[in-house]
């Protein structure tokens, strides 16, 4: 096995059992290097700016608002909008769709990758248009006219998910900082340096590890899974070392899932499924930040790519979708297949292989495919063996 994988182990169970006692909703907690972090989510109001160019709603909003502690600026139009957003940084946009100089889904569009949480405000007549916006980037929409408490409702969502998105990068700059200081200090030496990339890695599996519990073996399961195909695949060590910090990073993004949505343990709605396919993203924001790991963001960034292009959040398909990523993708469909859930027992391993043979080619490369349905089913790791009905002593 191996070395980061042993470190991965120890850090993942170490601060579950630490964490266990003290980890709440409002804080996350990992340790680092002996170094414990703590990320609190944000405990000042967010800052918010309406852009409407009806004064009697304005005010409206701004009392509506007042009842939540929470003060906001006003612009008539999307030139006054843009003079405030140079002065100040907004965290929370409440956009009307018609405004005097123009669509205020514009400001959707400038800044939906990494901007505020935006809020579409519509009439009843432009619902599709509202719909559209969330799809390139806004986070939800209101339709006018709307009660006090469907405007809070739209706020506190909001409001929350601009916490989820503070705490995750806080997160990642904790682990930027630190990964910097490390480096500078361990530069002359490669073991050292080595020891740093493992246990950062280790890290933040714990810290993904901290919100969902179940998550730990089958990171293990997959990563060390996605290094058999690629060796298979004759991989060249660097992308092997790229595609299995991957594979045990993929879902690292969940660190900025709200617990509401990431333990559900019923089916998500829509709005919901929205915010959870949001993840990739997320989790290649967290990576691409940390030199070492920047080969790693594609197997973060598209694990849930389909080579028939009907996968999120890029919509790529065929070989457009980066070769680790292909790889990895057939390991996590075989782990979800052949694990047990708290709703259904795990797939005998020969169904499950029937399953994804059947899924060549809309859900997977059929090159990658024909060498990993070629291997003998004794070469993958699985969470019950015996279970599963494969031969013992194999299970992760």
């Amino acid at each position: 096995m191996p070395s980061w994988h042993i470190l991965c182990c120890y850090g993942i169970r170490h601060c579950h059992a630490e964490g266990a006692k003290s980890v709440s909703d409002e804080e996350m907690k990992s340790t680092m290097l002996g170094i414990q972090i703590a990320v609190k989510a944000p405990s000042q109001p967010p800052a918010v700016l309406l852009l409407e160019d009806h004064g009697e709603i304005q005010r409206l909003i701004t009392a509506i608002l007042e009842t939540r502690s929470v003060s906001c600026d006003s612009a008539p139009n999307l030139v006054a909008a843009r003079l405030l957003m140079v002065k100040r940084k907004y965290d929370i946009l409440f956009v009307d769709v018609n405004l005097p100089d123009g669509s205020g889904l514009s400001l959707v569009a400038d800044k939906a990758r990494e901007g505020p949480v935006t809020v579409v405000m519509t009439g009843a007549a432009d619902v599709e248009i509202a719909i559209g916006a969330i799809r390139a980037g806004a986070f939800d929409f209101i339709a006018k006219p709307f009660t006090t408490s469907e405007f809070l409702s739209r706020f506190d969502r909001a409001r929350e998910e601009w916490r989820s998105r503070e705490k995750l990068f806080s997160y990642s700059g904790i682990l930027e900082t630190m990964v910097r200081i490390q480096s500078v200090e361990l530069r002359e030496s490669t073991r050292h340096r080595d020891e740093v990339r493992d246990m950062t890695v280790a890290s933040l599996g714990a810290a993904l590890n901290l919100k969902d519990h179940e998550t730990a073996d089958h990171c293990l399961r997959v990563s060390q899974n996605s290094a058999r195909l690629g060796r298979l695949l004759a991989l060249s060590d660097a992308e092997l070392r790229s595609l299995t910090w991957g594979a045990y990073l993929h879902d690292v993004g969940k660190i900025g899932i709200p617990e509401a949505i990431l333990l559900k343990t019923g089916a998500l709605t829509p709005q919901e499924r929205r915010v959870m396919e949001k993840h990739p993203l997320m989790g290649e924001a967290i990576l691409s930040r940390i030199e070492f790991l920047a080969e790693s963001t594609p197997v973060v960034l598209s694990h849930h790519e389909r080579y028939d292009g009907l996968g999120y959040p890029c919509g790529l398909q065929g070989v457009q979708i980066p070769l680790c990523a292909r790889i990895f993708s057939l390991l996590d469909s075989l782990d979800a297949m052949t694990s047990r859930r708290p709703y259904r027992a795990p797939l005998p391993l020969s169904q499950a292989m029937a399953e994804l043979e059947g899924a060549v080619g809309k859900q997977f490369d059929p090159d990658i495919a024909s060498v990993f349905l070629r291997a003998p089913t004794a070469t993958w790791l699985v969470q019950d063996r015996e279970a599963a009905g494969g031969e013992k002593g194999l299970s992760a």
